[in-house]
């Protein structure tokens, strides 16, 4: 079994520790989510209907979240108003 060298190791638990600080609002909500479905899920082990709702309610959630923040988005273009209207209205001009 070979070890990896310090140097790398330094440099890899370096980059994590910027990962986590730069992410930590990300990972506080994403734990969150997960604990209160793990919750859910275990106070309603015999009710596959509640748990169907559970996941699909934070499934829609996370899928509009990932909508709104896609910088693919154009709501000008697509008939929407929000707050990059502004932007988006200068882009379309060019």
């Amino acid at each position: 079994m070979t070890s990896l060298p310090s140097p790398v190791l330094l440099i890899v638990v370096a980059l994590a520790v910027m990962a986590v600080i730069a992410l930590w609002k990300l990972l506080l909500t994403a734990g969150g989510i997960g604990v209160g479905l793990w919750l859910t899920v275990h106070a309603t082990a015999d009710s596959p209907g509640v748990q169907f709702v559970v996941f699909a309610v934070a499934g829609l959630a996370v899928a509009v979240a990932m909508r709104n923040l896609s910088p693919f988005h154009r709501p000008v273009l697509s008939g929407h108003r929000d707050r990059f209207g502004v932007q988006a209205r200068q882009e379309a001009v060019r």
